[in-house]
């Protein structure tokens, strides 16, 4: 079976009603004092992976060309290193991992800050990808709060920060005071994000 086409955002937001919907002239009226009856209202269909704006879409498309890397298979013998995904959208966390899956990874994801700490408390985790924009704390106070943890391997690990702020320059700064290992504008390309990805955290041997 075919994969079914990439929705974009225009024509998601545009699909037009049914044309069996029954009409108001097509209903016979015996009665002149009854009130029309409307067509029914048909659901426009749901979006893919959540809320693609056009960049992301574009990203999502780019990623889905076989040419950006090859997909990595596990190896029986290596146990697959831990990524934490922390973005309060689904579809960059949907998308995060389809770039991922160039390596043999696991995911954990969090849609928050606060969450992404309660992961962290309660299970190992070998890399962190987060955003910077988030409801309530963002990545950058986030990174700081994994660094000071009391935990020694909690706040050594490796974190990359990625943002779609205009003012790039400035969200960085924040980052590399907070002790971030990388750093990425959204939205950001497959061997991109790889390769510093491989930098930070080299594949497990």
């Amino acid at each position: 079976m075919k994969p079914a086409p990439l929705v974009p955002e225009a024509a998601a937001t545009s699909s037009p009603r049914s044309s069996t919907a029954p009409t108001e002239s097509a209903r016979p009226s015996a009665v002149s004092s009854v009130s029309p009856v409307r067509a029914p209202v048909i659901p426009e269909p749901a979006r893919p992976f959540g809320m693609l704006n056009s960049d992301t879409a574009k990203a999502f498309v780019a990623a889905a060309t076989p040419e950006a890397r090859p997909f990595a298979r596990p190896e029986a013998t290596v146990q697959p290193q831990r990524v934490l995904l922390v973005d309060d959208s689904r579809s960059i966390r949907t998308l995060l991992k389809i770039y991922l899956m160039a390596r043999s990874f696991e995911y954990i994801e969090a849609e928050s800050a606060e969450a992404a700490l309660k992961v962290l408390d309660a299970q190992p985790v070998d890399l962190i990808l987060t955003d910077f924009h988030m409801d309530g704390m963002n990545g950058a106070d986030f990174a700081a709060t994994v660094r000071g943890h009391q935990d020694p391997k909690v706040s050594k690990l490796p974190i990359l920060m990625m943002t779609g702020d205009a003012n790039a320059a400035e969200v960085r700064n924040k980052g590399q005071k907070a002790g971030i290992n990388a750093f990425v504008r959204k939205p950001v390309s497959c061997a991109q994000l790889m390769t510093l990805v491989d930098t930070i955290l080299p594949p497990a041997k």
